[in-house]
């Protein structure tokens, strides 16, 4: 009873994290004021990130109409298309800030 106790616990603190992060959208219509709605080329739904400059700086940008359709490019292919402190995402083909 006891492990199972320890075990859910544990599976709840990794969780929260993955879920917290993970607001699915369909555009920047469903998302937090000064987050976007991200999606990998050619998909209609994508997750809500924090909008941010090339520092780093997040970054307040209304809702974009054009969110509502599919990327059909990705923003970046490699790390090195990304600004230093960021990474090229490999699913959703955006730039994002390294933690």
């Amino acid at each position: 009873m006891k492990m199972i106790f320890i075990f859910l616990i544990v599976l709840f603190l990794f969780l929260i994290p993955i879920l917290a992060h993970s607001q699915e959208c369909h555009s920047d219509f469903n998302c937090k004021y000064g987050q976007r709605c991200v999606k990998a080329p050619f998909k209609m739904r994508g997750v809500c990130m924090d909008a941010v400059d090339d520092f780093g700086l997040k970054q307040f940008p209304p809702p974009d109409t054009d969110s509502m359709m599919p990327k059909v490019e990705g923003d970046c292919q490699f790390n090195t298309d990304c600004p230093i402190g960021f990474y090229c995402h490999p699913y959703y083909k955006v730039c994002v800030k390294r933690r």
